[in-house]
């Protein structure tokens, strides 16, 4: 009897879940403005869950989505809208203007609070709840769809690797196309530093406003017309940054003592991957071969094209040069079929974040601070950036008509990553991991072969005259680390002299010191007798503003 009701209830299980499973459809349209012009970049989200999309360039989107569930459509200056997902798997929405926004008040290139509707330039305002709710490390990559007309690209995939963040369109093919970034009031260095250049894998150098941590962030705005940049001169000709820390505003007065703890947890995994084929494995002209290439035999020929009748091959390792150091592959053979190689080399990342912020407010003045944590683990193995921020601000009112208010800011990065030279088929112009990963033949089991001679430590693969790198031995032999340890903030003091004018300074120092290093251990084909390099990069900024400001009608 308890078996029969086991038996009826795993059926009933079964049903509930398939029945769950069928729910699930793909829901697509067009978003559009009350003028029915299509909305690029508009994010829809499943309500309730981190699960999304954005439109494309003509406002049409596609997600799959569960019978019942609720789309939320949002997009900057327009308000949002929320959908049930119903019979229907067409939903077209048309988004109203938000006319609160009219009202909104942003601050100005010259550091002054202004009403939105007041300011004659562009300008692009970006909450902390927007950015906060993101899985990115990067300020700038966590803009991507709230910032209309702004052009953000990231450099490479590896985790802690840079952005390019195009404002005002390409002004110069070799200089940079950067805008400036202001953080609290200081000019912030946003410099790629790299020793390398394109082809020896300087494209996946990080940019030091990886340094900023999003969860601190109160408010960004983006100054896009040209007399935002006035103050700024020549350094702000790429258009300006603005951001506000939590630690670094004097809103909220009068609040009471308030701790907030955030932790969350977002899985990393890689894009996409070439289409491999599975018919087809190493040689040259239908005949195997240890070839860097997959031109050889049918994986089904049995007998005839250098494979045997029961489908093998000579073992890669049986060869007299590891006759001693492999012993155990001299005669054997080795199974000719298609292995997922590359597949299995990516892995599944992780980007943990955990962030406490602590305030507390008066008449009188208030205090922040801030302790924030990244570890960011890429998808590739032995990638990892780690990230420490600590922040104090505060401000007081010393008497009626003098007030003082400061920000300090401690930064302390870790980075780890693979060696990325370009590759030019079988090899790359420098120590690379991705140039042989892609490149492996079908016919090869990376993983089943041993990487390492288990003598010398060189690296030893499928090629009889062992000219190609093993990827796995440039995975545990060559890395290269990042370290950078940063302080940078600002004390202002302000002088009411009437109720029109007042006269401010501000004194401001950004510094950094950045130590790239490269091992690389003897016995690779890519780095021949192993390397060490060290190249070491300071930098200290001054910045002292004296102004006389006045606001009358």
């Amino acid at each position: 009897m308890r078996t029969k009701f086991s038996g009826i209830l795993t059926l009933l299980l079964a049903f509930v879940v398939q029945l769950t499973f069928a729910q699930e459809k793909t829901i697509s349209g067009t978003v559009t403005d009350q003028s029915g012009l299509p909305l690029p970049g508009v994010n829809i989200v499943i309500k309730g869950t981190s699960t999304g999309t954005q439109t494309d360039f003509d406002g049409n989107y596609s997600v799959k989505a569960n019978k019942g569930a609720v789309l939320a459509y949002s997009y900057l200056g327009f308000q949002t809208q929320e959908i049930a997902v119903g019979d229907n798997n067409t939903i077209n929405v048309q988004l109203s203007e938000d006319a609160a926004q009219l009202e909104e008040v942003v601050v100005t290139a010259q550091g002054i609070r202004r009403e939105k509707k007041a300011l004659g330039y562009a300008v692009a305002t970006i909450a902390s709840d927007d950015i906060a709710a993101k899985p990115q490390t990067d300020v700038v990559r966590a803009l991507t769809g709230k910032a209309p007309g702004v052009n953000i690209q990231q450099t490479s995939g590896l985790s802690g690797s840079g952005t390019n963040i195009i404002i005002r369109g390409y002004s110069s093919i070799n200089g940079s196309n950067q805008p400036l970034f202001v953080v609290d009031g200081i000019p912030f260095n946003s410099d790629t530093n790299n020793d390398r250049n394109f082809v020896q894998g300087g494209a996946a150098a990080s940019s030091r406003f990886l340094d900023i941590d999003p969860n601190n962030i109160k408010e960004i705005s983006v100054l896009k017309g040209l007399s935002a940049t006035t103050l700024y001169g020549q350094a702000g000709r790429n258009g300006v940054v603005l951001i506000t820390t939590k630690t670094g505003s004097d809103a909220d007065a009068n609040k009471k003592f308030e701790v907030s703890v955030n932790h969350s947890y977002f899985a990393n995994e890689i894009a996409n991957l070439p289409d491999y084929q599975n018919t087809y494995g190493n040689g040259f002209y239908q005949n195997y071969s240890a070839a860097f290439s997959n031109w050889g035999p049918n994986f089904n020929v049995r007998g005839q094209q250098g494979i045997a009748a029961d489908g093998t091959v000579p073992h890669p390792y049986d060869r007299e040069a590891l006759a001693t150091a492999l012993p155990q592959f001299q005669g054997a053979r080795y199974e000719y079929r298609p292995y997922d190689s590359v597949e299995q080399f990516f892995k599944t990342g992780s980007v943990v974040t955990t962030s406490v912020n602590a305030s507390s407010s008066s008449e009188k003045g208030n205090i922040n601070v801030s302790f924030g944590h990244t570890d960011d683990e890429g998808f590739v193995p032995t990638n990892e950036y780690r990230r420490v921020n600590f922040s104090l601000g505060g401000s007081m009112k010393l008497s009626n008509k003098l007030s003082i208010n400061t920000s300090m800011n401690y930064v302390r990065t870790d980075r780890f990553i693979p060696p990325t030279a370009v590759g030019f088929g079988s090899n790359p112009a420098g120590a690379s991991l991705f140039a042989n990963v892609l490149y492996t033949p079908r016919s090869i089991d990376l993983f089943g072969l041993p990487y390492e001679n288990p003598l010398d430590n060189s690296s030893i693969y499928y090629r009889g005259g062992n000219d190609i790198q093993n990827p796995l031995w440039t995975l545990n032999n060559i890395i290269d680390e990042e370290k950078i340890r940063r302080f940078f903030g600002n004390i202002t003091t302000n002088y009411e002299v009437n109720d029109w004018l007042n006269l401010s300074y501000r004194v401001t120092i950004d510094g950094y010191n950045q130590l790239n290093e490269r091992r690389a251990n003897k016995g690779g084909q890519q780095v021949v007798g192993g390397q060490m390099t060290t190249t070491n990069i300071e930098s200290t900024v001054w910045d002292h503003t004296l102004s006389l400001n006045f606001d009358k009608d």
